[in-house]
C-alpha cells in the first residue's frame, strides 16, 4: 500500500509533503527525509485499520495543492515504515500499569531516554533482558510467540 509523496529539495533542506495523509517532513538530507516519511506515514495510519489510497497520481491531488507545485518536484510512491509490535505492546502494559515512563525508568534503573527509546515504534533493538526487565518493573510477564506468517 504505497503513498503518494511528494518531495522537494530546498536550499537548507528536504521536504515532503504525502498530501492523502496530511503529512508534511523535512529532513537535512533526501535519505532521511524517505525514512522519516514512511515513520510518518506509519504513524498516520496507526488508527485507520485497512485504510487504502485514493490518490494514484498527482491529478488525484487537490487543485489548490498542484498550484503549488513548481515542476522541480520529484513524485514518489511510498509504503509505510513497519512499526514494531514489541515497542507497541510495551506502550500498553506501561498504559495499563498507569505509571509514567519516568516512573518506569525509575523502576528499571535507567534513563528516562532509554525508556523513550523502548517505546519508539521504529526502534528494533529490544533484547529479551530487556524486556525481562521492564516485565519486572511493571510486576507483569513477557510472553514470546511465534506465528507462521500468510504466504
Amino acid at each position: 500500500m504505497s503513498y503518494l509523496t511528494i518531495v522537494s529539495a530546498g536550499e537548507r533542506n528536504w521536504q515532503a509533503l504525502v498530501p492523502e495523509l496530511h503529512c508534511i517532513v523535512t529532513a537535512s538530507s533526501r535519505d532521511e527525509l524517505l525514512r522519516l516519511s514512511r515513520e510518518s506515514l506509519a504513524v498516520a495510519l496507526e488508527d485507520r485499520t485497512g485504510h487504502q489510497p485514493v490518490v494514484h497520481q498527482l491529478a488525484d491531488v487537490a487543485p489548490e495543492v498542484r498550484r503549488e507545485l513548481t515542476g522541480t518536484e520529484e513524485v514518489l510512491f511510498l509504503d509505510p515504515a513497519p512499526m514494531n509490535p514489541v515497542s507497541l505492546a510495551i506502550q500498553a502494559a506501561l498504559d495499563r500499569a498507569g505509571i509514567s515512563q519516568a516512573e518506569l525508568a525509575r523502576r528499571m534503573g535507567t534513563s528516562r531516554s532509554a525508556v523513550h527509546r523502548l517505546l519508539n515504534p521504529f526502534y528494533w533493538g529490544h533484547s529479551l533482558e530487556l524486556l525481562r526487565r521492564v516485565a519486572e518493573a511493571l510486576d507483569a510477564r513477557v510472553h514470546v510467540t511465534f506465528e507462521a506468517q500468510a504466504s
